[in-house]
């Protein structure tokens, strides 16, 4: 998905239905990690290169996405966040301190994001090193009529979904939507 914040409606969706044993900020990070990588690519490869590669993987999210999606949990989120959008920053921080539950939510933010892009991507590399990056076959986006209007229906519905969220009137929004409500007293 080219609009990376349009991730974010999956991440608080799987966290609501996690309950309290996920965290939502893990989720988030891993959730909008894997486009880190286009800027680099391009950066590295230029318009001919491909604009999506190891982060999108299952393995590479699974590997490497979670690693960095961890440091960047416990170490960027809480100053980023509270310095943003005025949250507490010691909420964040106890929403964002490493553990098991940690890690597996940026694991699972990580492959939201790549199977999430597998709806609205012509290609993916979600089987990368196994098969190429080319290699991949995506029976999804021909059944939604096609990479335009895939990647339309999906950008439309995570679009309602966020403005939706973002919308939503409630006396601490910003550390519900960021930090997530098990932390609010």
């Amino acid at each position: 998905m080219p609009v990376t914040p349009l991730h974010y409606p999956l991440a608080f969706i799987i966290y609501k239905f996690g309950g309290q044993r996920l965290s939502l900020p893990a989720l988030i990070v891993g959730a909008m990690l894997p486009d880190i990588e286009i800027p680099v690519i391009l950066l590295a490869f230029g318009l001919q290169g491909p604009n999506r590669l190891v982060l999108h993987s299952l393995f590479g999210g699974a590997t490497i996405g979670t690693v960095l999606g961890v440091a960047i949990t416990v170490l960027v989120y809480p100053p980023l966040t509270s310095a943003i959008f005025r949250v507490n920053e010691s909420h964040v921080k106890e929403g964002c301190r490493l553990s098991v539950g940690l890690a597996a939510s940026c694991l699972i933010g990580t492959i939201s994001h790549v199977l999430l892009d597998v709806v609205n991507h012509q290609y993916n590399p979600v089987f990368w090193p196994f098969l190429s990056i080319y290699e991949t076959p995506n029976p999804i986006v021909p059944l939604l009529g096609g990479a335009d209007t895939a990647s339309f229906l999906m950008h439309g519905l995570m679009a309602v979904l966020f403005a939706g969220l973002l919308l939503n009137r409630r006396e601490k929004r910003w550390e519900q939507l960021l930090v997530g409500e098990s932390l609010q007293g």
